[in-house]
């Protein structure tokens, strides 16, 4: 095994209950298993999901003992979106080499349940995240991370490495829903998610992609990437709007990346007969559907959770080819002690920041 030397305590920002993150000193951990290694996070991005814990509106982070983890309840180290630097790798680590700069794949998951059989890593029936649901997180100055949670960037700039998971969401997503060169695609909102899906969507040669956004700055962010923002007096009737570009027919595929009633609506009423509608976004209850039209126009619907194994190396590939732009959706890049001030309180209300970047060693 290569490993570290003795180390002292570690910085990380640690969620205590709503609105409360504290910089607290924390123990490292212990030397790696043969399987596992210890990385250090470069730079790690502040997620939907952290927000949600952070404004008290989550339920992610677990009260109870994690059935895989062990881990539960507050203080937590939270952060699941990071590039890192590997510190120490156990004996059995193949291809990865201390010094080596990682994007981290941060779904635990148990690798015997029915859907760890089929390969669906996503729906295990008791994953686990980094940052969530685990001692550890992107957050904190160093991780303890299972061997298969490794993928080497080599060639990945480590702030596009920051980036790959919340990509991996979105590539799942637009795969899910069936985009194929030459498609026209509707994305209804541009958080981070959301531009991500548009970013995806073109890698997967999609021809057009129509994003609603109603924030100015997002909106001309996207024009800047390549899609073409819905103007804001189109608001009122998207599908109207996009069945007059589209000689009445509709969009080939849309994606509800908003996560409200109004935006599954449009995206529903949007598309064209035979279509499809992807809904990757954290909707916070039941809403209510338009089956009609589902079922008279011969649609597809499919969510997605996460990203497949598959939708995560895919995600890397694309990176390291240049047809994911990753780096260009951070819009701030701040340090670990503002990451209240400066990050979470940003993101907490409406905002022309889309994803800030923390980081947490350099």
């Amino acid at each position: 095994m290569s490993s570290t030397s003795p180390r002292a305590p570690m910085r990380a920002a640690r969620l205590y209950g709503p609105g409360d993150i504290r910089i607290d000193e924390v123990p490292a951990p212990g030397d790696p298993g043969p399987l596992q290694a210890i990385v250090s996070p470069l730079w790690s991005g502040i997620c939907g999901t952290d927000i949600k814990e952070y404004t008290g509106h989550g339920g992610s982070a677990d009260s109870k003992p994690h059935p895989l983890t062990g881990y539960a309840g507050l203080p937590i180290t939270l952060g699941h979106e990071f590039s890192a630097r590997v510190d120490a790798v156990g004996s059995g680590i193949q291809g990865v080499e201390v010094g080596d700069e990682v994007a981290v794949y941060p779904l635990l998951h148990c690798g015997k349940c029915a859907a760890c059989l089929r390969g669906e890593y996503q729906i295990c029936d008791i994953k686990a995240w980094n940052g969530l649901s685990s001692p550890w997180g992107g957050f904190g100055q160093q991780v303890l991370v299972e061997h298969y949670q490794l993928a080497p960037l080599r060639g990945i700039s480590t702030v596009a490495g920051a980036v790959i998971e919340p990509a991996a969401v979105a590539l799942n997503a637009v795969q899910h829903a069936r985009v194929a060169p030459g498609d026209t695609v509707l994305v209804v909102g541009a958080g981070a998610i959301g531009m991500l899906c548009m970013l995806a969507a073109k890698a997967l040669g999609a021809a057009a992609v129509h994003v609603f956004e109603p924030n100015p700055s997002r909106a001309a962010l996207i024009e800047r990437l390549g899609g073409i923002a819905v103007p804001a007096a189109a608001a009122g009737d998207i599908p109207g709007y996009l069945a007059d570009l589209t000689d009445g027919l509709g969009v080939d595929v849309a994606i509800d990346a908003a996560g409200k009633p109004a935006s599954n609506e449009a995206a529903i009423a949007s598309v064209r007969a035979g279509g499809t509608v992807g809904v990757p976004s954290v909707h916070p209850g039941p809403i209510t559907v338009d089956v009609r039209r589902l079922t008279r126009f011969d649609l597809t619907m499919v969510g997605t959770v996460g990203y497949t194994r598959k939708a995560w190396d895919e995600t890397v590939e694309l990176t390291r080819a240049g047809q994911l732009p990753l780096e260009n959706i951070v819009t701030a890049k701040i340090g670990l002690d503002d990451i209240a001030a400066q990050g979470f309180d940003v993101l907490s209300t409406p905002s022309d920041q889309l994803k800030i970047l923390i980081q947490v060693n350099e």
